[in-house]
């Protein structure tokens, strides 16, 4: 058993690619749904952007609805699950190859959540530009929103660098092996980005939002940088060895063994996603 050779870096692409498509699609899916919960209807879906029939008056809701119901919530209930994740990493002891999901998925949600937060504070841009073009008949509030999501995003997003940093220990038996360190930090974070930009940016090309004018391919650019938080997740882990904890509460080890379904599983809802999601489903 000893001599059995380590494939878990086949376990971490499968579980990467899994939890960017419970991460970006689903993100776009609570865009959905917030339109219908408002008494609107989707006009299309997509992996990049979801475009709604526009049948309510947003101007009549109150303004915290009215910032929910035009592109708000979704990024609000991307960071609360990353938040609700990252508690339960801290707190729970699991099955290896459910920590590696979940921490890769945490990861995700925050950096999506966390992220539109920042592009919508520093550039107005994102779901959060949307927002405010909604309110610009208060542009007192649009400024303290902007102030707000700066600093939230802006002190959030590095926070997410050091939580990413803090979980790769939990796989880490010695921390002062920069190899180790290194293989585990590239396994559980690198993967994320070198499968979220790419993937990205390709549902960004592929979206009807391109046709109508309303995303271009600097603007996926900017919106793809999200994904920055799993880079410096490595460099924190492998290459600065920052902040490693005195002792992890659970130490676990990267599932060596591949599960060959659960890559192939993954490989299909990426497909799912550019090839169905990312030209977009008309609904109505």
């Amino acid at each position: 058993m000893k001599n059995e050779k380590d494939l878990s870096i086949i376990n971490c692409i499968a579980t990467a690619l899994l939890a960017y498509f419970f991460t970006v699609p689903v993100h776009e899916l609570f865009h959905l749904l917030t339109y219908y919960a408002y008494g609107d209807k989707g006009q299309w879906f997509s992996a990049g952007a979801v475009q709604s029939m526009g049948l309510i008056d947003y101007h009549s809701l109150p303004i915290f609805q009215r910032i929910l119901a035009t592109g708000g919530s979704a990024s609000i209930l991307n960071a609360i699950i990353g938040i609700l994740l990252c508690v339960i990493l801290l707190k729970t002891r699991m099955g290896a190859m459910t920590r590696l999901f979940l921490t890769q998925l945490m990861g995700g949600h925050l950096s999506v959540g966390i992220g539109y937060f920042m592009i919508g504070g520093f550039f107005s841009a994102g779901d959060w530009g949307t927002v405010f073009s909604y309110l610009a008949d208060t542009p007192e509030v649009i400024i303290t929103l902007r102030i707000v999501l700066s600093i939230v995003g802006g002190g959030g997003i590095v926070a997410v660098f050091f939580i990413l940093n803090h979980m790769s220990y939990y796989f880490i038996e010695n921390a002062d092996d920069k190899s180790e360190r290194l293989g585990v930090a590239f396994k559980l974070h690198l993967l994320m980005l070198i499968v979220g930009y790419p993937v990205g940016m390709i549902v960004t090309v592929l979206s009807p939002a391109v046709e109508s004018g309303e995303l271009n391919i600097a603007l996926g650019l900017l919106y793809n940088m999200m994904w920055i938080p799993f880079f410096w997740g490595f460099m924190f882990t492998g290459v600065m060895h920052t902040l490693p904890p005195r002792k992890s509460r659970f130490l676990y080890k990267l599932p060596g063994k591949p599960q060959w379904s659960l890559l192939a599983a993954g490989m299909i809802l990426i497909l799912i996603d550019i090839i169905v999601f990312g030209p977009g489903i008309q609904l109505n």
